[in-house]
């Protein structure tokens, strides 16, 4: 099958399930990603014939996108803040909101700080602030096969962050303190759960995506009243927000004594990351 072929053939197989703009991405992806090609060079060949061995890999992955199986999955692989993180279904696909988010704190933030990421699944903040702001970061899970993945990407890419499995739910025995704590929690509410994506339903972990039903901002109010702790004075408290919970987030900062409460709005002009600060 030469390369022609094979994108007719590819376009006919995802007509049924995505639109023309997304195809187009993700046959670009595809084909990048299993023949290390660039978008020029599918042109150039398109005469050329396909390796069986490539082609049976290509129909592997057509199969898997029929099935809305996310294509981050697929590739195993994001580029999240100029980095490349690791990905399977075990740990959330990072969105551009968290990229927002860690660009946001690269503008306020002084370099070489002490990080504390909370709820760190692929790791993707963690890295990101270690790079961006040199930062010494210590990232937290309670899921194992999150942290196991963080940890290869950790190695592929040279990274020092230190992971631990924590649950931020129970007691957590430390002293340590640090300059800022960050965390994206689950923060999903079951009634939105008819909102969300077939695929991210599907595929994503309901662990990292939702809240539990009878409370909202459980994981929220666990890490803020953490960080009131183990945040040195003056310290940050970073968060990426859920649009119908922050105001009660707000809420339970100034019980807690936080300052300076700050809420920025995301790409669609919608409350998505909050700073609050710790008295000196």
């Amino acid at each position: 099958m030469t390369h022609k072929e094979f994108r007719f053939f590819f376009d006919k197989k995802m007509t049924p399930v995505y639109q023309k703009a997304e195809i187009d991405s993700l046959y670009a992806q595809v084909m990048e990603f299993a023949l290390n090609i660039s978008r020029a060079d599918m042109i150039l060949k398109c005469d050329e014939t396909i390796e069986n061995h490539s082609l049976t890999n290509l129909l592997e992955y057509i199969t898997r996108l029929e099935k809305k199986e996310p294509i981050q999955y697929i590739i195993g692989q994001v580029n999240f803040a100029e980095i490349p993180v690791n990905v399977n279904n075990n740990v959330l696909i990072p969105r551009p909101e968290t990229e927002s988010l860690v660009y946001w704190m690269k503008e306020q933030e002084q370099q070489n700080p002490s990080v504390l990421d909370i709820c760190t699944g692929s790791g993707c903040i963690a890295f990101a602030l270690e790079k961006h702001l040199n930062a010494k970061v210590n990232a937290w899970d309670v899921s194992y096969k999150a942290l196991q993945l963080a940890k290869q990407t950790a190695k592929s890419i040279g990274s020092a962050v230190n992971f631990s499995m924590v649950d931020i739910l129970s007691t957590v025995d430390t002293d340590q303190k640090w300059d800022i704590i960050v965390s994206n929690p689950p923060y999903v509410l079951e009634e939105e759960r008819s909102e969300i994506d077939g695929n991210v339903l599907h595929y994503e972990p309901d662990l990292a995506l939702f809240t539990a039903a009878d409370d909202s901002i459980q994981f929220y109010r666990a890490i803020i009243q953490f960080a009131a702790k183990h945040l040195r004075p003056g310290g940050r408290l970073y968060f990426e927000l859920n649009p119908k919970t922050f105001a009660q987030v707000i809420s339970f900062l100034k019980v807690m004594k936080f300052v300076d409460i700050v809420v920025e709005n995301d790409m669609r002009n919608t409350a998505r990351m909050l700073v609050a600060k710790t008295k000196k």
